[in-house]
């Protein structure tokens, strides 16, 4: 079994898309993200955020430009249990390498030399890698030091938790993209009333979307009132 089978999760967001991310002050960090995809270069950029900031929505992007693309991927989620210091041995080093949160393996020597190591091979290999983690290289606490001066070696950008306004831009660009009319109340109401977990917020729009196609009704103030009490009865 190759490493794409066993890393990428079942939970992908295979609608996630360059065009459906809310661009905001990052467009450089998609320009690098998608001129690693089509041309190979730059070799290295590493992202790093909170949760909710967006980190693997660029990643399931970049996987998805690069299947149109027919360029090979290896995707890790270093937070998935399954995955481990030696399957890094079975990733193609030629390909575009998605690295998701690499902060889950920081300060652990054995899987840092492993890191270590794919990123000496994939640089030999002239292939890329990109790199989503919590913090900038050098305050990640990595204990390898020249693992961490490897990975601040290559092009670095922040990505910030969304605003309320700003996630109000992201809900209407989905909705846009899913071909929904949703009015400016509904975001705001949305926003200010359910989550601040940006995520959440996009999964709660896909589930507000099939309950209107079901119920034949417009996603309006009142139905969301209705479904998610109906949601919090369920649930006791």
């Amino acid at each position: 079994m190759s490493i794409e089978q066993l890393a990428i999760p079942l939970s992908v967001d295979q609608k996630a898309s360059f065009d459906n991310f809310w661009s905001g002050n990052h467009q450089e960090l998609i320009a690098s993200f998608k001129a690693a995809v089509e041309h190979g270069q730059p070799s290295l950029v590493y992202c790093y955020g909170p949760e909710a900031s967006g980190k693997s929505h660029l990643l399931y992007a970049a996987m998805r430009l690069a299947s149109e693309l027919k360029v090979n991927t290896s995707y890790l989620a270093l937070t998935d249990p399954c995955i481990n210091a030696d399957m890094l041995s079975l990733v193609d080093l030629a390909s575009v390498v998605c690295v998701d949160d690499i902060s889950a393996w920081a300060g652990d020597n054995d899987k840092e030399r492993a890191l270590f190591s794919l990123f000496e091979q994939i640089k030999a290999n002239d292939g890329c890698l990109l790199i989503t983690a919590s913090n900038a290289p050098l305050e990640q606490g990595f204990i390898i030091p020249d693992l961490a001066s490897r990975l601040a070696s290559g092009l670095i950008y922040p990505l910030h938790q969304l605003n309320e306004e700003q996630q109000g831009f992201v809900l209407k660009l989905r909705a846009k993209h899913k071909g929904l009319n949703i009015g400016d109340d509904v975001v705001k109401y949305l926003c200010q009333r359910t989550t601040r977990d940006t995520a959440k917020l996009i999964l709660l729009l896909e589930e507000l979307d099939h309950a209107a196609l079901v119920a034949k009704r417009r996603i309006t103030i009142p139905f969301v009132k209705k479904f998610l009490n109906s949601n919090k009865q369920s649930k006791t």
